[in-house]
This record gives structure tokens, sequence and C-alpha cells, in this order.
């Protein structure tokens, strides 16, 4: 009922009883119509005292309700501005922790980077050096032709020379080449499949280098460990390689994809003073790669480590990243010992596996994978190339394989390298 309409009825209860009073001491008792009015009137009064007490004691009780709303609304949103303080306070704490976070990934990066730079330097002056050793008669011989050929002295263009092919060069010339290379980055990363057996789903990659000439021939490793070791070029080709995979573990990562990548690193990468160590703080700032990223070492790497290496190692497994042993020529080694290493999975090739000669000492190919399973050792077998050998693989109970069998290695796409998205997880590597 609307308040209007309730306050005429209450007026009503009172009004028509006090005119009836009035009328009635008239009629009945024969008083005075003036006294008659007069307590008519007081008594309409006293109901209009009363009514309006009434109506303040409503509108109190109304006005207080409102109040008590008002007070646990203005208390609510006391509340909701504190916590969202308190938001803004955390999202101010979290975005300068990994602002600096990202910084410190920055300048390590730039560290790293510096320290390719100086050693491409050291290498440019080394392959100068060999060239010009190899070269002095030749040259000697050659001059005054050379000066009746070369261009006017105002001239700062040199002739463009006609790059050999791979198979035309001598040792200087690669060499040279190699650099050249490194200089303008050209170095492919390619990934080969790592598969379950025998579902052959693809569980991890190998990340390896393949170098380009100018012309775009591919440099083998076979071909250019050959004289990059001498020139101390390894560690350029390694650290290049390391950081190609860890752009690919980042774009796995970013798709919740588990498969992990194998990362070789060669013995001069462990001792090379200027950069291993900056490889270590770098990698401190990034230990969510550990669960995705393995490094990789031959056997007679892991058999030749010295007190250096081994604290390479040790440092690298302080940070939780696990390391892999390849290469294996033979079954002879210590399995216990690798576990403590934070070694945790072992490659032994298909041929060693099936048709290797064991000698006194070795471990028996029948036994290998059982006894690496004990020690927290997975068994991969790799350079699988048959269907045979597959099937007297799994007589072995091999669990991993890896092979031509399963998947050539395939250059990374551009697209990865430069965290571009990508739809499945297979257009890592082009087709």
């Amino acid at each position: 009922m609307p308040l209007p309409i309730k306050h005429l009825a209450a007026t009503l209860l009172y009004a028509l009883p006090s005119v009836a009073l009035a009328y009635g001491a008239i009629v009945f008792f024969a008083v005075d119509p003036k006294l008659a009015a007069l307590g008519g009137l007081i008594a309409c009064l006293l109901g209009a005292e009363a009514h309006a007490a009434i109506s303040r004691g409503i509108e109190r009780k109304a006005v207080r309700k409102e109040l008590q709303e008002l007070t646990s609304l203005a208390a609510g949103l006391s509340r909701d501005l504190d916590d969202a303080a308190d938001k803004i306070v955390e999202l101010e704490e979290r975005f300068e922790r990994e602002t600096a976070e990202r910084m410190e990934r920055i300048f390590s990066e730039i560290r790293v980077v510096e320290s390719l730079v100086k050693r491409l330097a050291e290498t440019r002056e080394f392959s100068g050096a060999v060239v010009a050793a190899a070269q002095p008669a030749t040259i000697e011989a050659s001059r005054p032709a050379l000066e009746l050929a070369s261009p006017a002295p105002d001239s700062d263009v040199p002739p463009p020379k006609p790059e050999k092919r791979l198979e035309d060069m001598n040792d200087s010339e690669l060499l040279e080449t190699i650099r050249r290379s490194l200089e303008t980055n050209r170095v492919d990363l390619y990934l080969q499949p790592v598969v379950s057996l025998p579902q052959r789903k693809v569980l991890y990659y190998e990340g390896l280098s393949r170098l380009r000439t100018d012309k775009g021939e591919l440099i083998m490793p076979r071909d250019y460990m050959r004289v990059a070791e001498p020139a101390g070029m390894m560690p350029t080709v390694d650290n290049i390689l390391l950081f190609r995979c860890i752009q690919v573990v980042r774009k796995l990562a970013q798709r919740n994809s588990k498969a992990g990548v194998f990362c070789n690193i060669s013995a001069f990468s462990l001792l090379d003073e200027d950069f291993f160590p900056q490889f270590i703080d770098y990698m401190q700032h990034n230990t969510d790669l550990a669960q995705h990223l393995i490094f990789e070492f031959s056997q007679m790497t892991v058999n030749g480590a010295g007190p250096v290496e081994r604290a390479s190692l040790e440092a690298l497994a302080a940070l939780g990243f696990r390391f892999s042993m390849d290469q294996v020529t033979n079954l002879r080694f210590d399995v216990a010992a690798l576990h403590d290493r934070n070694f945790r999975y072992v490659k032994v090739s298909a041929a060693t596996m099936l048709e290797g000669r064991h000698t006194a000492g070795d471990i028996h190919a029948a036994d290998l994978k059982e006894l690496l399973r004990r020690n927290g050792i997975q068994l991969i077998v790799d350079k699988v190339e048959t269907e045979r050998e597959v099937v007297d693989v799994l007589d072995l109970d091999v669990e991993l394989g890896q092979g031509f069998l399963f998947g050539e290695p395939r250059p990374v796409r551009e697209s990865v390298l430069k965290d571009e998205p990508t739809r499945t997880e297979i257009s890592i590597a082009a087709d």
C-alpha cells in the first residue's frame, strides 16, 4: 500500500472517533457544544501526536536499516579497495621481478654473444696466420703478376673470388669458409627425432649443427670438425648450437610439450675458460630449461674428462640439467658412476648392440638395458636404419630408438627461431 494512503487511513482512525466523541457528548450528555468540540479536538490532537510518534519510530527504524546497509556496503568497498591495493602492489613487485629477470637474462645473452664475437675475431686471426704460413712461397712468386693484375691504387674493392666446391678446397680454404659461415651466422640447426618403441612416438629430438657456404652448400660435421678443432672454432660452433637448441626448447615449453632436446657439447667447450663460466651464469637464470634440455657428450669426452671438465659437468648438474653419453664405441663403462654424475641417457648404435665384438669387461648387450634401468638411466639405440634392426633391438627390450628409419635430420623452421607461432609440434622441423 502506498505511504500517503497509509497515513490517510491512520488519520481517519483517530479523526472519526474524535468527531463521534464530540457529537455523542452533545446528543447524549447535553454537553455544551463548545466544550464538546474542544474535547473532540483534544482527542484528535492526541491521536495526531500518537500518529506522528509512531511514524517517526518507523522512519528511524528504516533510516537505521539503511545506515546499516550503507555501512556494510562501505565496509565491503573498503575491503575491495584493500584487496585491489594489495593486488596492485603484488603486480608491481611481480613486474619488477620479472623485468629484472628478463634484463639479467638479456645481459647474460649479451655477455655470451660478446664472447662469441671475441672468439670469432681470434679464430679470424688464427685462420689468417694459417693461410699466411701455408702459402708464403706462392705469394712471393706471384707478386709481380698480382701487381700487374691488381686494381688501381685508388680502388678499395678487391676483385671477387669465385668460391670453390668443398671437395676442391684445401684445409686453409675450408677453414676460411668455415670462419665466414660463422661470422655471417650461416649455422643451421637440424632436428632428428628420438622415438618410443614399438609405438614410434616422438619423445625427444637431437639437435645437429650444419654450416652453409656462401653458395648454400652444406658443410657436414665430418668435414668441418677436422679443421675447426685444431683452429679452436669448435667452441663457437657448439655455442651457436646451444642457443639454437634453447630457442627450440622455449618454443616446446610454450606449447606445454614434454619433448626434450639433446644438445651436443664438445670437450673444447667444457675447457673454454671464457665462454663456459658465462654460459653457466646464463643457465642459472634459465633453470626452467632443465626439464627439456639434455646435454650430450661423447664417450671419449666422458672417459677423458679431467678436473676442469668434471667441474663444468658438476656446475651444470647442480642446476638440474641432465646428461647423455653418445658415440659409444665399447660397452665397458661404470654405470653407477655415470648416474652419480647426473647422466640419465646412454646412446648406443644398433651395430654396436647387435654386431659389436665384446671383450673381457664389456657389458653384454642383452644385459645393458636392465643394468642401466636399475641405475636410473635410459638406453637409446641410435643409427637404426632397417626394419630388421628394429626387430632385433626389440628383442633386447629396448624402448627408445633413433635413426634414419624413424626420421632424417630436418632443418628447424625460421618461424621457430624468430618466436613466430606455428600450429603443430611436427612443424618445428621443415618438411
